[in-house]
């Protein structure tokens, strides 16, 4: 691929980077995206080490969130403005924009449902009786905001990331002074909420509409924008500068439950990081390979780590692995085996599922060539 393709696809931002440059850009993003699903994952396991062996796996099992859902969300902001930038305003790409979307986030998803929905009318006890009411499956199925969590837990995140979608989708129907009109005004209100200065009404999509998260998608387009406008050099020194916003962010949080802000200082965490790994151009390190191919297994790891980890916690419950080894080691066990089978999601179903989808949107996009040819 050409510089001049780069640029015109709106990867290619500075001066000077070339193809091979792109490409270890790209490994990094990809590694700090597979050291955050780790996180994630991790989080997850000592939460169910807690609730299986009643064992506080590195003491974060009462933290909630390990922040790493903030990355992802600011990753995405990122990568939608790099690779739409020099395609806004093109209305013909609206609809190639929402089926790649959906294409992307949709039919695993439904897989993976398909395969936990029944285990709850199976083994009821399982679960808390709202899993299998026809209305919480029907919602789950459309990543609809609910009062409760999806019945796929780790989908809540993916509510957020579809709402985003359409809404960055408006970048190809209006003018660019219009959308960020719209943008500003939502984010305004967003941030008065947030202070208490003014209140939106208590409805559920109200709330959803003014939650924090949303800043985190625009917080990864301001440094999608702020990258490509000027250099900023020493890209270490960001990645340890948003690495010690979350170390510090969780000593602070273990030690004081309640932390008030928790989302946006995270944010600015994974800002300072993103804009470190985005600019990042050094080799492609051997060791970073694992990170990075757990980076591109995120989606399915995100999916399938719980339903993975349940399997593998309640195989060594049954076991009686914690009086055999210990629960520390009983519960890293765990964690390795769920990752393991997540990464044969991955290979098994993601993967060819994508290169499915893939050929359905070329596809699409042929015909659209041909019944508009001059639109493209």
């Amino acid at each position: 691929m050409s510089a001049i393709m780069l640029k015109k696809a709106g990867i290619l931002c500075k001066k000077g980077w070339t193809e091979l440059e792109r490409r270890h850009n790209f490994f990094y993003i990809q590694a700090a995206r597979g050291v955050a699903v780790l996180l994630v994952m991790l989080f997850h396991a000592s939460q169910t080490g807690q609730h299986y062996f009643g064992y506080n796996y590195l003491g974060i099992s009462e933290m909630g969130r390990s922040g790493a859902y903030t990355f992802f969300f600011a990753l995405t902001g990122y990568l939608m403005f790099t690779l739409y930038r020099e395609q806004f305003g093109r209305t013909e790409l609206f609809g190639t924009f929402l089926l790649k979307r959906f294409y992307r986030i949709y039919p695993l998803y439904w897989i993976i449902m398909a395969a936990v929905v029944p285990v709850y009318f199976l083994v009821p006890s399982f679960g808390f009786g709202y899993e299998r009411n026809p209305r919480v499956i029907f919602e789950s199925m459309l990543l609809w905001p609910q009062a409760q969590a999806p019945i796929l837990g780790v989908a809540w995140s993916l509510t957020y990331v579809v709402w985003f979608y359409l809404m960055f989708s408006l970048v190809f129907l209006l003018k660019e002074k219009t959308v960020a009109a719209v943008y500003s005004g939502w984010l305004t209100i967003i941030v008065l909420n947030a202070v208490g200065w003014i209140r939106v009404k208590d409805g559920l999509l109200e709330q959803f509409l003014v939650n924090e998260a949303h800043l985190e998608f625009f917080a990864g387009m301001l440094v999608a924008y702020l990258v490509c406008k000027r250099p900023l050099g020493r890209s270490l020194w960001w990645i340890a500068g948003g690495g010690a916003v979350y170390a510090m962010l969780w000593v602070l949080r273990y030690e004081q439950a309640g932390l008030r802000y928790t989302d946006l200082l995270h944010t600015f965490g994974s800002a300072l990081v993103l804009v470190g790994v985005t600019t990042w151009k050094g080799p492609a390190y051997r060791w970073l390979k694992p990170l990075a191919l757990c980076g591109n297994a995120s989606y399915s790891i995100l999916l399938a780590s719980l339903p993975m980890m349940s399997v593998t916690f309640k195989l060594a419950r049954a076991a009686h692995a914690v009086e055999r080894i210990g629960p520390a080691l009983t519960v890293t066990l765990c964690f390795l085996s769920g990752l393991l089978l997540c990464l044969a999601v991955y290979r098994w179903v993601e993967k060819p599922l994508n290169a499915l989808t893939k050929k359905a949107v070329q596809a699409r996009s042929r015909k659209a060539q041909e019944t508009c040819p001059g639109t493209m």
